[in-house]
């Protein structure tokens, strides 16, 4: 499929979790599809999902996972999976930034000015 179709946008949920050796075959393959880190992020340990995470990122694939929580019934668990991100002392302030939102924005293909809409609504 994504031979056939080299334009269609894919993400794997969960980081592919437990499958890295695949997930990081299919994203070496294919650069229009990306992993989101939803519900691993805030369900297990840390421990294990930096671990996790990590594996990722040395195998250089920083700018294919988005955030994600996978939350709709405890939007608490929202605040919990953001600050596994942004507490993961082995990301640098761009990889947080880009896991974040850079690298949704990329995938979602939003505008300069849907970006900078974002951006400013941030800073209220």
């Amino acid at each position: 499929m994504l031979n056939r179709h080299p334009e269609l946008r894919v993400w794997i949920a969960h980081l592919g979790y437990s499958f890295l050796e695949e997930t990081i075959g299919i994203l070496n393959v294919y650069p229009q599809v990306y992993d989101d880190t939803s519900a691993i992020d805030w369900l297990g340990s840390r421990e294990k999902f930096g671990a996790y995470l990590k594996q990722l990122i040395r195998a250089g694939f920083e700018k294919q996972i988005m955030f994600g929580s996978d939350q709709m019934t405890w939007p608490d668990a929202i605040g919990m999976a953001v600050e596994t991100i942004e507490r993961a002392d082995y990301l640098s302030a761009e990889q947080k930034r880009d896991i974040l939102y850079n690298n949704a924005a990329r995938f979602l293909r939003l505008s300069p000015d849907e970006i900078a809409k974002h951006h400013e609504t941030q800073k209220k």
